[in-house]
């Protein structure tokens, strides 16, 4: 088993800049320009609508002061009623139109993030740690659906009301519009504040809380190391301090939001004195009737909701722009380096593989590999074996294009490992049960086989007996399905290879969780997966080290012996050692190789 790893991910997947980002989702927009125009419009109607409201209040002030009532008070409230119900609907029809655009076209970014994450080499996964990935297509999908849901149709409405509103205070008096704009330098210096700091702090607290995920994570993978070697403390004080920063910086985004609403409420307050001031005074002039002066403040102070939710909304903005940077980012790899043209089912071709010189350590720590060479010819399967530590996973992983080596190279075909990972599948002794029915969980390995293929390949990994589960292939497996223990977990992984059919398969101790009812059938399984194919299997019992054509013996990272099962017999070294220890163990298939 690979160690451990506790130390903050050495490599970080991309981050789009803005500018990249502006033209991405302007992009995506664009293709739905009719419906966005459409969107607009009627939030501009409604808007338009709801601003009458303040000038026929002021109609019905004036009607009142010049004894008018009667006559005109009545129109002017069937009018300020018919403009609330219009701007009512109008502004609940663009809301719903603009926010199922808007997630139409999250959702399609969404599925451009998940199908080039699925797609990527493992090793880019592996440097940048699987909580990059998780944070992204959660935390930070999370923050743009909501933006995308509630600040979007309440941003684009506050703006249509703030440009309309200080039409209406300009056509009323021009002085009167000035004076609103009074409030405006308190604005711009508030949000040139937030904006400043608050695209880096959220940044910061995305990758804290990525940082804190990854520890737990790894600290869960590797809780049997961890309690083996009594580093419980240190696991637990490594997740609190990244907890602690994470928290901190929490922190910070909360001052950064309270100082930025403080300036607001100032805003507003200095803008409408200076409204009110300036209406008393053009009404005792007689430049303005008390009408006008009334509508005047009234606009004025229908700004204070929509200004609030525009400047308040940079808060929930920046988030949402963070996230959309780290999703666009992942989409701007390109694929054409991560998906072989070549495709691994069907191909036929059974390429050869070559190990050179690696050397490879974890965290710049002990070797776990020094200066192995080998040679897997087409066709054929390489069986390693050794105690536990001495580098077979690791070895074994590399082959299968997950790390590069630190010297030295893998190639497989003509080609080194890690540029064409389809070509080879590699099985673990982690078992791995998805949520969902028994053709879903087979489906993973290829999306398009039919129900007979996937029968077939039950049958040919000697996996028959999934069929007969309740409700055969529809059967649900996992959490509140039915549960099936380890072995019979990894006997359908091993049936997804046969479905994925690729040239290229690796098998790190693939029976390892098998009991003696599953032995016999795995076995069978495993026989079925490398026929045919180059493979290299980490062999768990001994058993499976004599039916490969070559065994590799590694001890310390070191290549100790290679040869035939029959040559190294015979050599009487310590292959042949662990040979006669594996067969005085008695009947059943002998011990695990590996303690």
């Amino acid at each position: 088993m690979t160690p451990a790893q506790t130390d903050t991910p050495v490599a970080t997947l991309p981050v789009a800049d803005a500018r990249r980002t502006r033209a991405e989702i302007l992009r995506r927009l664009r293709a739905h320009r009719r419906r966005l125009g459409a969107a607009l419009l009627t939030l501009l109607g409604g808007t338009a609508a709801t601003l009458a409201t303040p000038p026929v209040l002021g109609g019905i002030v004036d009607a009142v002061a010049d004894g008018a009532g009667r006559g005109r008070v009545p129109a002017l409230g069937i009018a300020l009623v018919a403009a609330t119900a219009v701007g009512a609907v109008l502004a609940y029809a663009g809301g719903r139109m603009l926010v199922a655009l808007v997630q139409e076209v999250l959702a399609e970014l969404r599925e451009d993030v998940f199908e080039t994450a699925v797609h990527l080499p493992v090793n880019t996964l592996e440097s940048s740690g699987s909580s990059d990935v998780v944070s992204r297509v959660t935390r930070d999908v999370e923050a743009v659906s909501e933006a995308a849901s509630d600040v979007l149709p309440e941003v684009t409405n506050a703006s249509f009301t703030i440009g309309l509103s200080l039409v209406g205070l300009a056509v009323l008096d021009l002085r009167l519009a000035l004076a609103g704009l009074l409030c405006l330098p308190v604005h711009v210096y508030a949000t040139r504040q937030f904006l400043r700091r608050s695209h880096r702090v959220y940044g910061d607290i995305r990758r804290l809380e990525s940082a804190r995920g990854q520890s737990v994570i790894e600290a869960v993978r590797g809780a049997e190391s961890i309690r083996a070697y009594r580093t419980q403390d240190h696991h637990l004080d490594d997740l609190a301090e990244r907890s602690v920063r994470a928290i901190e910086r929490q922190r910070d985004g909360v001052g950064l939001r309270n100082r930025f609403t403080g300036l607001l409420n100032a805003a507003e307050f200095v803008g409408l004195a200076a409204v009110l001031v300036t209406g008393f005074a053009l009404f005792g002039s007689g430049a303005v009737t008390l009408g006008a002066a009334t509508a005047a403040a009234l606009y004025f102070h229908r700004l204070f909701g929509p200004v609030g939710a525009l400047l308040g909304s940079l808060d929930d903005i920046q988030r949402a722009t963070v996230g959309l940077s780290r999703l666009v980012g992942i989409t701007d790899l390109d694929r054409h380096d991560v998906r072989p043209e070549e495709p691994a089912q069907g191909s036929g071709r059974r390429p050869d593989i070559d190990v050179k010189g690696v050397s490879y350590a974890y965290d710049g720590g002990r070797p776990a590999l020094r200066e192995v060479s080998l040679h897997v010819p087409a066709g054929t399967s390489l069986a390693l074996v050794g105690a536990s530590g001495s580098g077979k996973s690791t070895l074994a992983r590399l082959v299968a294009g997950i790390g590069t080596p630190d010297r030295g190279s893998v190639t497989v075909g003509s080609a080194e490992a890690p540029d064409a990972p389809a070509a080879r599948y590699l099985v673990t002794q982690e078992v791995h049960l998805f949520g969902g029915t028994l053709a879903d969980n087979l489906r993973l390995a290829r999306p398009d086989a039919t129900d007979e293929q996937l029968r077939h390949a039950l049958r040919e990994a000697g996996a028959g007996w999934a069929l007969d589960l309740d409700a055969g292939l529809d059967t649900v497996l996992g959490a509140g399905g039915s549960p099936l223990d380890d072995g019979s977990v990894q006997h359908l992984a091993l049936a997804r290879v046969l479905l994925a059919d690729p040239p290229v398969v690796v098998l790190d101790e693939a029976t390892a969780e098998s009991g003696p009812q599953t032995r016999a059938l795995l076995q069978g399984a495993l026989a079925r997966v490398t026929a045919g194919r180059t493979s290299v299997v980490v062999a768990h019992r001994l058993e499976q080290a004599r039916q490969a054509g070559r065994v590799l013996v590694l001890r310390g990272g070191e290549v100790a012996e290679q040869g035939t099962h029959d040559e190294l017999l015979a050599a009487g070294g310590e292959y042949a050692a662990l040979w006669e220890a594996y067969h005085r163990a008695g009947p059943g298939g002998g011990a695990p190789v590996s303690p």
